[in-house]
């Protein structure tokens, strides 16, 4: 133990959970946070999203881009799903081309 408290309340003790100390709570196998920089994960979705850009008309590939340099500046939680989200709808629009980027996606998210 390293001084980490944790209390839980309701049904089961399922219900809610406080923590005071270091770490992450982690329920139900999700990911919690934004992977750093040079995560295994966050690279192998990058390598995916610059192979599908010869796929993409001028307009995506600016989006992608714009999308590429900000996910690599570890934007907050709440922007780094908007910019898998943006990721993984491009990607789903150009069919087969973009089955790798989705895949990355997923793993990024658990």
């Amino acid at each position: 133990m390293s001084g980490d408290q944790y209390t839980q309340y309701g049904p089961g003790s399922i219900g809610r959970a406080e923590h005071s100390g270091s770490g992450d709570i982690v329920a139900g196998g999700k990911h919690v946070g934004v992977p750093q920089a040079g995560s295994p994960e966050l690279r192998k979705l990058l390598d995916e999203v610059r192979a599908m850009r010869p796929h993409l008309d001028e307009g995506d590939r600016a989006e992608v881009d714009a999308a590429i340099e900000e996910i690599s500046s570890n934007p907050s939680e709440g922007r780094f799903n908007k910019l898998l989200r943006t990721f993984s709808g491009i990607a789903a629009l150009i069919g087969e081309a973009g089955v790798p980027v989705i895949a990355a996606v997923k793993a990024l998210l658990g």
